[in-house]
């Protein structure tokens, strides 16, 4: 009689998997015997139950005993493959079979090994298929010679409580004479068979040693796990006061509370136990079975000690809320580069998976900077930043070390890309796994909290970019409920979807309608809020906090969501129950009727302008007015709006890669920081909370999408550079007005003429006025009309120039990317060279170089010599003043190469000279004393 064994295994991670949906005969074949496949298509995640043919599609894996590449794979996707068509089972509607040999059907080279079969079926498109359970591929182990191995159970360790039972099935490559022996005791056996089954019944509590046994001839194979028999959960009350994690009660004393509903037990698995599942260390169960707990005495002042908690027998997981992981794949990097003095490392060969630390009598962090200014709404100018790439040692203390940097610059706020314990060592963090740890790449977690104090002392406030909307496969919260060992949520999971509400969503998406979830944001958010003394948090992907299934519609997901804004409002009164003064900033990009609704709650909003100003930084113009809160229609100016983030590319990077070429090079680096300047003076004109992505200041300009997620150099040297240093000044001095004037901030009146390619900002704060024009046209206007709020006296802010307008508007010269800000208040003029020419102030003449364009004396009184280039000798000249009009031109006749001028007629002030023929310009500008 033929036997159907059900012997398939899936390796991921240590642990094995079997599968129902397909079966092998023989059960445990070898790569040279006939092997017939029998797939049933109404179970997995099949779409195939009534197809009228099945396809097989299949790979050998060489690489390796648990290698899940497939290298060999002589069948083709998507057509009607004669090879790969199964044959349905006489009698049968959904039962499929399919045979081969392994040898002969992938013919693999002579240094080879076939160690499993991959295998995914399919209708003939392939627009339907059969998988396991968990979406994954079927693996068909291949016998490598004479083994037994157990089929069922499907993990190394077992764990059953006392009246339980658990079927054990061992499975032999071939026949031959089986027994199961029970801590070296046989309990069943039998001969000349290819398997054996025996019913383990858990009578009494104890570790029990199951071993399978093939004896053919003179050859055994020899196979063990293990079977732990506990008593009932200990049922007793939560301690007094105690919360959910690692509760320091004294100097050798925690208590662990677990929460893990509906589980049978669990214990508490460590260094302090040897990693052995004891029964005086099985954790107390409430009554309502919604937490475990247990109280760990007896512990070693100061010392650390790494643990688990083993759920159910089979299920490792570290303290969803502990601040420090130990990981079994990454920790020895960080331990070989010395980032994190003094790493225990993870006990190898004691346990699996991601562990986490306790340590009683730790010593606390001192808190030197607790009295520093925090700036209104809209008075934020945030800088983010990745630790990772910020400086090339990565880690927390290089941060500090350049926090003078940005205090120079007029930061006022930094935005830290995820610094939580995230999968990998290199990540940008968006793919969290411990949501109350620090990632140790970076250094340990009072390294972050110096940080934070030093960023303090600087009166910089700190935000967090917080990822909650969804975890990765490491997360306890995910394994306490999923697919095999990091795959998706199971539908009983508390906390997670099994799939996820909505476009976009990366790792496993979290049910924030889900009570659990609710409770664990709340005390993810006031955590860092409490102890390492942020000052807010910057959301991620805050529009995917949603139950409302869009699918892959963005459209809809982008509609206005009444539960959506019901959970942020939440979110908001809980964060500002305990810290009022938090910044509460959403990545939403949701319908406007929602941003308005929850800005005028109190909520802020990123507002992503980028497309806009990537756009004019090639050449183009466009109104870009929906950066400023006033446009959408909002009461509260909650927008922080930004050129720039991490997730697009540079608008320096589009000017010199994309940039129009003619009538103006914008591929030149010189006309580049010229548009760069040009979009920067017009970003932090409009009124409100603004914020620049790293290095945005002195024009990084490396393709982001070449790499997305990959580390990117720092370029750091580029402030040596004299057009960079151009732009970075521009920033400082934009930055410095809206630091120290409120009419950048909260002005009485702003208005935006943005539409055409001469904008205008207009800024009124009772009686200090601001009027900001520029070209974003690449032809020069030399007759531009320039409107003022009102006439009077104002002042050019980047020269100082003073200027009478006589009615509400003046002419003036504006080249290609030229732009004037007028204030009707003079002030200190910005330190070093901004604009497009220097402003000559030197009257040294002994030591000119005639092959270089120089004007002299500047200051100037009558006469004005100028050094003129051998290429521009045979050219003519011109000397106009700011708003255009020309005061002198003619033939450049020169003597010695110098051209002399008089202009002693000309009134004081300031003028610009121009040489040009019919190939170039150049330009210098000059004062006429």
């Amino acid at each position: 009689m033929k036997k159907l064994l059900n012997f398939l295994f899936c390796f991921f991670a240590f642990w094995t998997y079997s599968f129902s949906q397909i079966t092998t005969v023989p059960g445990f074949p070898r790569a040279d015997q006939n092997i017939k496949i029998i797939y049933d298509a109404t179970k997995g995640t099949s779409g195939l139950q009534g197809v009228d043919q099945v396809y097989i599609h299949i790979g050998a894996v060489v690489a390796g005993p648990t290698s899940t590449a497939w290298a060999i794979v002589p069948t083709n996707w998507g057509v009607d493959d004669p090879k790969a068509k199964m044959t349905k089972v006489e009698g049968e509607t959904d039962i499929w079979e399919w045979e081969l040999t392994p040898n002969d059907f992938f013919n693999p080279q002579p240094n080879q090994t076939i160690y499993r079969l991959g295998v995914v079926f399919r209708n003939v498109d392939g627009s339907k298929e059969g998988k396991t359970d968990t979406n994954q591929d079927f693996f068909i182990e291949i016998s490598q010679g004479f083994q037994v191995v157990f089929q069922n159970p499907s993990t190394n360790s077992t764990l059953l409580e006392i009246g339980e039972s658990q079927e054990i099935i061992i499975v032999a490559s071939e026949q031959a004479d089986l027994s199961i022996l029970v801590n070296d005791l046989e309990v069943a056996a039998a001969s000349n068979t290819e398997d054996l089954s025996y019913t383990f019944q858990a009578l009494t509590e104890g570790n029990f040693k199951i071993t399978a046994l093939a004896k053919r001839g003179e050859e055994e194979s020899k196979n063990e796990i293990n079977i732990n028999v506990v008593g009932p959960s200990p049922k007793a009350d939560l301690p007094q006061g105690v919360r959910k994690g690692i509760n320091y009660i004294s100097n050798t004393e925690v208590v662990l509370v677990l929460e893990a509903p509906n589980k049978k037990n669990a214990f508490v698995i460590g260094d302090f136990n040897d990693w052995n599942v004891l029964p005086e260390y099985q954790m107390n169960q409430t009554y309502d079975g919604e937490m475990f707990w247990y109280r760990l005495s007896g512990l070693t002042p100061g010392e650390e000690y790494i643990f688990q908690y083993l759920i159910d027998g089979s299920l490792r997981i570290g303290d969803p809320y502990a601040d420090k992981v130990s990981d079994p794949f990454h920790d020895e990097e960080i331990i070989q580069q010395n980032r994190y003095p003094g790493l225990k490392p993870y006990p190898h060969g004691k346990t699996e998976f991601q562990a986490t630390f306790l340590q009683t009598a730790q010593e606390a962090y001192q808190w030197k900077y607790l009295d520093y200014e925090k700036p209104a709404i809209e008075e934020l100018v945030v800088y983010e930043l990745l630790v990772r790439d910020f400086d090339e040692r990565r880690t927390f203390k290089a941060v500090i070390e350049r926090l003078d940097y940005l205090k120079d610059m007029g930061i006022n706020a930094i935005e830290l890309m995820p610094i939580k314990e995230f999968e990998g060592n290199l990540s940008w963090g968006y793919n969290p796994s411990f949501f109350f740890a620090v990632d140790k790449f970076y250094g340990p977690k009072n390294h972050l909290k110096e940080l934070i104090d030093e960023a303090h002392k600087r009166n910089i406030v700190v935000i967090l970019d917080m990822v909650l909307n969804h975890a990765f496969g490491q997360n306890p919260f995910v394994r306490l409920y999923n697919d095999g060992d990091y795959g998706a949520p199971t539908l009983d999971n508390p906390w997670l979807n099994r799939q996820a509400k909505h476009p976009f969503n990366v790792g496993y998406d979290f049910n924030h309608e889900s009570i659990y979830t609710q409770a664990f944001v709340d005390s993810v958010n006031n955590y860092w809020l409490t102890e390492y003394k942020v000052d807010g948090y910057r959301f991620d992907l805050s529009k995917g906090f949603t139950q409302v299934n869009s699918g892959d519609n963005v459209g809809l997901w982008s509609q206005r969501d009444e539960t959506r804004i019901a959970i942020w409002k939440n979110i908001h009164d809980q964060i500002k129950k305990n810290h009022p003064d938090a910044y509460v900033i959403l990545e939403h990009f949701a319908d406007n009727s929602e941003e308005r609704e929850l800005a005028d709650y109190g909520l802020m909003f990123w507002g992503n302008m980028n497309f806009d100003f990537r756009e004019m930084a090639k050449g183009g113009s466009r109104n870009f007015d929906w950066g400023y809160y006033e446009t959408r229609g909002w009461s509260k100016n909650n927008l922080v709006s930004y050129m720039e983030s991490h997730d697009e590319e540079r608008t320096m990077w589009e000017s010199l890669t994309w940039g129009q070429t003619s009538p103006l090079n914008i591929r030149q680096l010189k006309n580049a920081v010229n548009r760069n300047q040009l979009l920067a003076a017009f970003f932090f004109a409009i009124p409100g909370p603004k914020m620049l992505w790293q290095f945005e200041e002195f024009g990084y300009d490396l393709e982001l999408n070449n790499d997305r997620l990959g580390i990117k150099p720092t370029r750091w040297e580029y402030l040596d550079d004299p057009e960079r240093q151009r732009l970075w000044r521009l920033y400082k001095a934009m930055i410095e007005l809206k630091n120290e004037h409120n009419a950048f901030n909260r002005p009485q009146n702003a208005i935006l003429n943005l539409t055409q390619t001469l904008k205008t900002i207009r800024l009124i704060d009772g009686d200090f006025q601001v009027v900001l024009h520029g070209n974003f046209g690449l032809t020069d206007l030399n007759n531009a009309s320039l409107s003022f709020p009102n006439p009077g006296t104002w002042y050019n802010y980047f020269t100082g120039e003073e200027i009478n307008v006589t009615g509400n508007s003046m002419a003036f010269r504006l080249r290609a990317n030229e732009f004037m800000l007028f204030i009707n208040r003079k002030l200190p003029t910005p330190e070093g060279d901004i604009l497009m020419e220097d402003l000559i102030t030197s009257i040294d003449k002994e030591k000119i170089d005639i092959s270089e364009f120089a004007i002299y004396p500047v200051p100037s009184q009558s006469r004005l010599n100028i050094v003129v280039p051998e290429a521009l000798l045979s050219s003519n000249f011109r000397i106009t003043d700011v708003s255009g009009k020309i005061m002198k031109e003619g033939n450049s006749i020169t003597v010695n190469n110098i051209l002399q001028l008089d202009i002693a007629e000309f009134k004081a002030g300031l003028y610009i000279f121009e040489i040009f023929d019919n190939r170039q310009v150049l330009r210098k500008k000059f004062i006429k004393q």
